[in-house]
């Protein structure tokens, strides 16, 4: 079990120092400081977060590694788009966009807002040990619905932080083409919680009551 955990954040690591490689290819090998800035602190709030997660629970990291499971197809081609776009299409755009210095009060926003939402998911995943990479019913693992933490305030917290850090980097790299990039993904997201509650609702024993108790999906008092 601990050498699956170790592989799923070592991949986690992989993803980001690929994404920092295609920034680089973007913006010609030359960085302003606010990439500077930006990537020093994702490089370190990774380890931190991989750190916690690893201490916490090593059985949920393994199961958040497996790329071959039963998830229906929607998912499997909503993730691939997603994992696209997310980790290494908007470093690219943002790469080949960045001309200027930007280290304003938009950018620092960004800089906590990106910081908030992997504070939520890093709480959503060390609340609930079934939330796996993909979504499907885990009948091999007896899965039962979490309510509890941020699942009292959405049913789907992991993501509603990935909708905000979206937003984040949309602030944190100004420019059109990331705005469009992180807009199509936050779309991915929403389609895939929409799937996933109806899937959940259909085949999770107690899933439906749980609806009734915690009304919204991502964003509280809108939907």
């Amino acid at each position: 079990m601990k050498k699956q955990a170790f592989s799923y954040l070592a991949r986690v690591g992989f993803q980001k120092i690929i994404g920092f490689l295609l920034y680089l290819i973007g913006a010609g090998f030359t960085m302003t400081y606010a990439g500077i800035v930006y990537f020093v602190y994702l490089f370190l709030a990774t380890i931190i977060i991989c750190m916690i997660l690893f201490k916490a629970n090593e059985e949920t990291l393994a199961e958040r590694g497996k790329t071959n499971t039963d998830s229906p197809i929607w998912d499997k081609i909503l993730l691939f788009a997603f994992w696209i776009l997310n980790y290494f299409g908007v470093y690219l755009l943002a790469g080949m966009s960045e001309n200027s210095e930007h280290l304003n009060a938009a950018y620092y926003s960004g800089i906590g807002l990106t910081l908030f939402a992997a504070w939520f998911s890093t709480k959503a995943t060390l609340e609930n040990t079934f939330l796996e990479s993909t979504a499907r019913i885990q009948r091999d693992r007896n899965q039962k619905v979490c309510t509890t933490g941020p699942y009292s305030v959405v049913r789907h917290p992991a993501y509603s932080a990935l909708i905000l850090n979206c937003i984040g980097l949309s602030l944190i790299f100004p420019y059109v083409s990331v705005w469009i990039c992180m807009a199509i993904t936050a779309v991915i997201i929403i389609i895939r919680t929409a799937l996933e509650d109806s899937m959940l609702k259909d085949g999770l024993d107690g899933y439906f009551e749980y609806t009734k108790q915690t009304r919204y999906r991502l964003i509280p008092f809108i939907w």
